[in-house]
This record gives C-alpha cells, sequence and structure tokens, in this order.
C-alpha cells in the first residue's frame, strides 16, 4: 500500500487501464450486437428472397393429386424444374431456417411465422407430407441438417 502512496503514477495507470478495460468491453458487447442484428437481417432478406422465388410454384400444390403429377408440371419460374423439384428447393429453405434458428441467428417471433407457414403446407397439402416422407426415409432427414426423422414438421 506504501508503494501506491508513493507512486500515484502507477494508481493513475490502474484507474486508466480499468477504464479502458470497461469501455473496450462495453464497444465489444455493442459490436457483437450490431453483428448479431447484421446476421439476422440478411437471413431474414435471404430466406424471403428465396420463398418468394418458390411462392407461385407452391400455389400449384392444391391443384396436384399424386406424385406423378408433381414431377411432370414444370416451375412458372424455371422451366428446367419440376414442381418436385421446387417442393425439394422448399424442404431445403425450411431446414436451412430450422437449422439457424436452432443456433439462435433467427429470433423466436421470426421463427413462429415461418414454422406457421411451413406447417400450412404439410397439413394442407398431402402430396408435400408424401414427399417429406419419402426425403426423409433412411438417413436422407440427415441432409437437411436434422437429427430426427420428424423433428422439421411436427
Amino acid at each position: 500500500m506504501e508503494y501506491l502512496i508513493n507512486n500515484p503514477q502507477v494508481v493513475v495507470t490502474l484507474i486508466i487501464g480499468f477504464f479502458t478495460l470497461i469501455i473496450t468491453w462495453w464497444f465489444n458487447q455493442n459490436n457483437l450486437k450490431i453483428a448479431k442484428q447484421k446476421m439476422e437481417k440478411d437471413l431474414f432478406k435471404e430466406f424471403n428472397e428465396r420463398y418468394d422465388s418458390l411462392n407461385d410454384d407452391l400455389n400449384k400444390l392444391d391443384t396436384i393429386k399424386n406424385l406423378e403429377e408433381l414431377k411432370e408440371i414444370k416451375s412458372i419460374n424455371n422451366a428446367n424444374k419440376t414442381i418436385h423439384n421446387v417442393l425439394i428447393d422448399y424442404f431445403n429453405l425450411c431446414s436451412e431456417q430450422y437449422y439457424w434458428y436452432k443456433k439462435k441467428r433467427i429470433p423466436q417471433q421470426i421463427w413462429d411465422s415461418w414454422y406457421s407457414g411451413m406447417m400450412f403446407y404439410y397439413n394442407s397439402f398431402p402430396i408435400v407430407r408424401i414427399v417429406w416422407q419419402d426425403e426423409i426415409k433412411n438417413n436422407g432427414y440427415k441432409s437437411y441438417y436434422l437429427k430426427e426423422k420428424d423433428e422439421l414438421f411436427k
């Protein structure tokens, strides 16, 4: 203690160091928050753009009666794809959204909205359930970043 009293520059250095540490920590926390918000925004924008590109074709699901039709009807937006391909793209989109939600990069409110839309398609159109069950059989569910078969649509 006597050393500190006789050397006030050490005390000043310690105080300045302490405040520098606090300020650095505060800026770091703010930068992390900003980076997280930017990532959320980027994911939100990307996923919504991808959904928008699939939406017209997904609206055709109510007219499709069986798997053969699904594999024959061409996409509105991409003549090289069938509605079956579009549905697989949709499953990939859903699984990516779920993956980022589990990593806490997508807020609960946004996930709840997306999940509600996913369940609408899954519950409204039997062909969606048929194709999904075919996709996840055996170990196919792992290609969708899932640990269990029925994890995504439950």
